[in-house]
């Protein structure tokens, strides 16, 4: 099972954005194209796009840690975060729990250099974050101190009064309700029945439903703990549910967690989303299965042979194809030439993306939106009441505006003191290609960095990477390299569902599709 969670934010100030259930059902829809399960959605309405200031995203990376899921699907990649440096800070945090980020809208987000230099950019994120956790965080740490409610959606059974979180007399003892029944061993499905037919509710006006009781039943809140801005304070707001019951709930919750994964083997493809049926176009899947001996397989199907619809595209086996293409890869960066070409074309957008240029851009603004802030003040001392809310709404749209600019600033101007060099870059590119091949965090790294897409055939594949250029190799007879395939067993026992043999060898240059 490919347990996936949802990421979608929405900014109130910006214009002809995609709204939250726009977003949502994108989402939806792209999950159950690919065969991804969601369980979770993590919605930030009407905020900053900065990530520190995003308190469910805050709540997804942490949850991250309990590797319930191993994807986050985001409508686009510019949902997830807004700048370079960022990007790379969290990516590589969802990384270190198993967790990959994927796009709806995209096969992949940025150009070619730019993803590489993300990569390149991890190696410099803890630095990076080290650097700015005091200047950024320190003011939302504050406030978290104090108990105060510094943003997001309240949860159901209070209310946020002066910045405090308060109980919701009206509906607090239906939460109450729900884990008293789930402590006692009542079922989720009859739990939600009797919520509707109460009345309840989910944070988006919908019916209440698994995911939602699934996330109130983890939510520490209910027992008076906030967590926010990486402070937790016992006592942050009042509690609803006492400690017992509480932690019987987290008891039956894990318990049913280890029993729904019991049995249940783990298979990566790490193809997914950059593997294509190269008769049809189709992005081709991952299929598993125990065959008539009891082994296990697993290999990539084109869906529309698997349908019937008229492709008639061969199953490839995973392990030998993932393997062959990440050797071909290495081999294919790895050469000098190429490494000087890959090293220069990712300083170059490096330099396109952090110079003084753009420093001095932001600090304009910055005066400009002050200025503008200064004059609108001044305009509504001399304005009668009843005109002034316009007004009001829009120093608080240039106040938002303003802040996120003074966080991308002073993001900037730390990534300014990291300065990459081509041999810097070329350093990196031999430490990043060096690794086992049957390793999978090895297979993955390289397959997620520098392999574009793949284009299958029975008789050849085409690979494009994301550097200038890409590479058309062929597949010749494996009997002819048995020695090289001799670990991979062919895992189907029906000769309808004949793994396409072959090798993969270069066979010429072919430019990178648009």
């Amino acid at each position: 099972m490919k347990n996936a969670v949802i990421y979608a934010r929405f900014s109130s100030h910006a214009q002809n954005e995609q709204s939250i259930e726009g977003q949502l059902r994108v989402c939806h829809e792209f999950a159950k194209r690919e065969g991804y399960t969601v369980i979770g959605e993590y919605i930030d309405r009407a905020i900053s796009g900065r990530s520190d200031d995003r308190p469910e995203f805050q709540r997804m990376i942490s949850d991250a840690r309990k590797r319930a899921f191993q994807f986050v699907i985001v409508y686009k990649l510019d949902r997830f975060t807004r700048n370079r440096y960022d990007s790379a800070i969290y990516k590589h945090k969802l990384k270190q729990y198993g967790v990959k980020v994927l796009s709806a809208m995209e096969n992949i987000g940025d150009n070619p250099e730019s993803i590489i230099l993300e990569a390149v950019l991890e190696a410099s994120a803890e630095y990076y974050s080290v650097d700015l956790s005091q200047k950024i965080k320190r003011g939302r740490q504050d406030s978290a101190t104090k108990g105060k409610f510094v943003g997001g959606r309240v949860p159901i059974g209070y209310k946020s009064i002066g910045g405090q979180l308060v109980i919701d007399e009206a509906k607090a003892p239906i939460i109450k309700y729900a884990f008293e029944e789930y402590a006692k061993g009542t079922k989720k499905r009859d739990i939600i029945a009797e919520l509707n037919a109460r009345g309840l509710r989910n944070l988006n006006g919908n019916p209440y439903g698994c995911t939602a009781l699934q996330t109130a039943l983890k939510n520490k809140k209910y027992v008076g703990i906030l967590e926010q801005s990486g402070v937790v304070v016992e006592g942050g707001c009042p509690a609803i549910i006492d400690k017992e019951t509480f932690s019987k709930v987290q008891e039956r919750l894990e318990k049913n967690r280890r029993q729904g994964a019991k049995n249940k083997a783990k298979i990566e493809y790490l193809l997914t989303g950059k593997l294509f049926c190269g008769y049809c176009g189709s992005p081709m899947q991952g299929v598993s299965g125990t065959g008539k001996n009891g082994k296990r397989w697993s290999y990539y199907q084109c869906p529309k042979r698997r349908r019937k619809e008229g492709c008639n595209k061969l199953n490839e086996k995973k392990d030998f194809l993932e393997w062959y293409i990440v050797e071909q890869t290495v081999e294919y960066v790895l050469v000098p030439e190429r490494m000087k070409h890959i090293a220069a074309a990712v300083v170059a957008q490096y330099d396109s993306e952090f110079n003084d240029g753009k420093v001095k851009e932001m600090e304009r603004r910055i005066a400009w939106l002050e200025r503008e802030i200064a004059k609108i003040a001044n305009t509504v001392i001399d304005m009668p009441k009843e005109g002034r809310k316009p007004l009001y709404d829009k120093i608080e749209q240039y106040g938002l505006e303003k802040t996120d600019i003074e966080i991308d600033l002073a993001k900037m101007k730390v990534a300014n003191r990291i300065r990459f060099t081509e041999k810097d870059i070329m350093a990196w590119l031999k430490v990043f290609c060096k690794g086992d091949l049957f390793d999978m965090d090895f297979r993955r790294r390289i397959i997620d960095v520098l392999v574009n897409s793949v284009y299958l055939y029975d008789d050849k594949t085409v690979i494009y990477y994301n550097i200038k250029g890409g590479k058309q190799v062929s597949y010749i007879d494996m009997l002819e390299n048995t020695e090289s395939i001799e670990t991979f067993e062919d895992p189907l026992d029906s000769s309808n569902d004949r793994i396409s043999n072959g090798l993969l060898h270069q066979k010429g240059i072919l430019p990178v599709k648009g």
